[in-house]
């Protein structure tokens, strides 16, 4: 009979640890793939929301160094063309005038040219 007791005793033990041991698979085991295609799509269309923001963000930031780029370059540069325009002016004035007064000459010769021809 003692071997009975001890017979029992494994059997209780076995099926004790069977039903533990499937309580703890249960609460470790991974979810069904349904589910976890799930999550993974729930995260994926989270992680592409953020990465949208990200970039909405990063375009935003570009166009506004952009933006006060020109506008610093414009203030570099107009000072330079004003200086640069005030000093070419003149001389496009000279040249011009030169160009007229030389107009006026070969005008001159020529007409002087077919007085001669007459």
């Amino acid at each position: 009979m003692e071997r009975n007791d001890g017979n029992s005793s494994f059997t209780l033990g076995f099926i004790l640890g069977a039903i533990v041991g499937a309580l703890i698979a249960l609460l470790v085991a991974p979810k069904a793939g349904s589910e976890t295609r799930s999550d993974l799509a729930e995260r994926s269309q989270a992680m592409r929301s953020r990465a949208e923001e990200l970039a909405a963000r990063a375009r935003a930031e570009a166009q506004e160094r952009a933006t006060t780029g020109v506008a610093t370059a414009r203030e570099r540069i107009t000072p330079a063309y004003e200086g640069m325009r005030e000093r070419v002016n003149p001389v496009v004035e000279q040249v011009s005038s030169r160009m007229n007064r030389e107009d006026g000459a070969v005008a001159d010769d020529a007409s002087g040219d077919e007085h001669a021809r007459e």
